[in-house]
């Protein structure tokens, strides 16, 4: 039980959900957690997830303002049943356990799959993003494409990173991000990957895909959710502070998966000046979790 368990129970209680059994889904890389709410009666079986999300560290606020928008535009978001913002839960739809990654696994159809996630986004970036929506600008970039030379760099190296190191990276980004600033932004929902998208094939259109986790959502260019390789720069040195500053080693396991992505990435020809930096900084040998 832990020190939100009365608030949680009083929450529940207060929707008439305290009679569900309770079980505890996949967490994430923040505070926030989750859990399955199921009960069933003579005529119908129900189900809920319920968001714990504790301030101060989070705010429900912004993932329930982007999941409404998402909504009014057509999108299968998650409905938000019942919310609770000083307290930081939230009630909200039960899309199932079919993610991406599960569906691929079962051998779903790859090209259905990703034709629909693509096809959604292509529909995204013809709306306007919701007004008042910070902007995913190019110093929102560098801070989190910092990640990987202020976390992953030292860690595999054991040196700090001098700033002949951290200029360079920064001309290499800035070099392709020239490419894909310009043209009118769109919403970014920044975590669009098969693990928080969800296969619902009994629904229609663009509905066939489930979206989670776009609390952190911007304004900014449309590569970003289709192509982005400075997301896999920056997983990974989220990936390596999850350790070293956290001490959440089992996300250690994960690094040589987002070094294969990012190395996907920097085979592109776009990305060919950041691809010249890591062959001189991070060659192929040190693309590797860290030795604890």
């Amino acid at each position: 039980m832990t020190d939100r368990e009365p608030l949680i129970a009083a929450f529940l209680a207060r929707h008439r959900w305290d009679d569900a059994v309770r079980a505890d889904l996949a967490g994430d890389a923040s505070f926030r957690r989750y859990e399955r709410l199921h009960r069933t009666s003579e005529t119908m079986a129900e189900s809920m997830v319920l968001m714990d999300a504790p301030p101060p560290q989070e705010d429900v606020r912004p993932f329930t303002a982007i999941a409404r928008h998402l909504i009014t535009l057509g999108y299968s978001a998650p409905a938000i049943a019942a919310e609770d913002p000083e307290a930081g839960l939230l009630l909200i739809e039960d899309l199932g356990d079919d993610t991406y990654t599960r569906a691929l696994d079962a051998d779903a159809d790859a090209h259905a799959l990703y034709g629909a996630a693509i096809d959604l986004l292509v529909d995204l970036h013809r709306k306007s993003p919701p007004v008042g929506l910070a902007s995913y600008n190019e110093a929102a970039y560098f801070a989190e494409a910092d990640l990987l030379i202020d976390w992953f760099l030292p860690a595999v190296t054991g040196r700090d990173v001098e700033p002949e190191v951290r200029e360079s990276y920064h001309a290499a980004w800035r070099e392709v991000l020239e490419q894909v600033m310009p043209g009118a932004p769109v919403l970014v929902l920044r975590d669009y990957h098969a693990d928080n998208l969800m296969w619902l094939p009994e629904r229609a259109g663009h509905r066939c895909v489930g979206l989670l986790d776009f609390q952190d959502a911007l304004v900014g260019s449309p590569a970003y959710d289709m192509v982005g390789g400075q997301r896999n720069a920056k997983i990974v040195g989220i990936f390596t502070r999850l350790w070293k500053r956290d001490g959440k080693a089992a996300y250690l396991d994960l690094i040589p998966r987002g070094w294969r992505l990012l190395n996907h990435d920097l085979a592109q020809p776009a990305l060919a000046p950041v691809r010249a930096w890591a062959d001189r900084w991070i060659p192929p040998e040190l693309r590797r979790a860290p030795t604890p």
